[in-house]
C-alpha cells in the first residue's frame, strides 16, 4: 500500500514570507504533534521488511563490521614458496598447491597486460556515456521545473489583483461584521437601561 501524503499548495509569488516568530510558533505545533519516536519507527503504512537469509559468511562478516573488529587478510604464506625441501606428500601437496596458484597468477598477470588497457577505456567509455545521459536527464528535468515554475508564477501573477481584492473584500466584511456586533451590543445597551428606567419609574 503507498503512503498517502497531502500536498497543500501555496502562492509563494503573492503570499507575504511568514516572520520569525510564526514560523517559531508552526514549528512548536508540528513538534509537539509529532511522535518523538518517529525517526527510528517506521511508517505504520510501510510492509513489514522480509527476514534477512544472509549466508554465514556474510553474517560473521556483519557481526565483525558490528563488533568493530580489526579485518583479517588472506593468509598469503600458503601461497609462497617453501624453503624446506623437506620430501613428505604434506609438502609437496603444498608446493603443487603454491606452484599452480603462481602460474594462474603470472598468466592474470600476462592476460591483465595485454588486454587491461583496452577494457578499461571501454569501461571508461560506456561509463562517460552513462555520465552523459544523466547530465542529459538532468538538464531536461531543471527545464521542466523551469517551466513549471515560470507557469505558475505566472498563473499566480494574473491572479493577484483578484486574490487581493478577494483579501480586501473579506477585511472589510469582517470589519463591518464587528461594527455590527458593537452597534447590536450599544443598542441591547440601551433598551436595557430603559427597561430598568420604566421599571423604576
Amino acid at each position: 500500500m503507498p503512503i498517502r501524503t497531502e500536498f497543500h499548495d501555496s502562492l509563494p509569488y503573492i503570499d507575504r514570507p511568514p516572520s520569525p516568530s510564526s514560523l517559531a510558533a508552526a514549528h512548536g505545533l508540528i513538534a509537539s504533534s509529532l511522535d518523538p519516536n518517529i525517526i527510528l519507527s517506521p511508517h505504520p503504512l510501510l510492509p513489514d521488511a522480509p527476514p534477512n537469509n544472509f549466508t554465514h559468511l556474510i553474517q560473521s562478516e556483519l557481526d565483525r563490521i558490528a563488533s568493530a573488529s580489526p579485518i583479517s587478510g588472506i593468509d598469503l604464506t600458503r601461497y609462497e614458496a617453501s624453503p624446506d625441501n623437506t620430501a613428505d606428500t604434506t609438502t609437496l601437496k603444498a608446493a603443487y598447491t603454491n606452484a599452480s596458484y603462481l602460474t594462474l597468477r603470472l598468466q592474470s598477470l600476462e592476460l591483465l597486460e595485454q588486454f587491461g588497457k583496452n577494457a578499461w577505456l571501454l569501461a571508461n567509455s560506456q561509463l562517460e556515456e552513462v555520465l552523459r545521459q544523466v547530465e542529459k536527464e538532468i538538464v531536461e528535468t531543471k527545464g521542466m521545473i523551469e517551466g513549471v515554475n515560470r507557469e505558475r508564477k505566472g498563473v499566480q501573477e494574473r491572479s493577484r489583483g483578484v486574490l487581493e481584492g478577494a483579501e480586501r473584500g473579506w477585511r472589510e466584511g469582517v470589519g463591518g461584521l464587528v461594527q455590527v456586533q458593537v452597534a447590536v451590543g450599544e443598542v441591547e445597551g440601551l433598551w436595557r437601561e430603559r427597561l430598568k428606567a420604566k421599571g423604576g419609574g
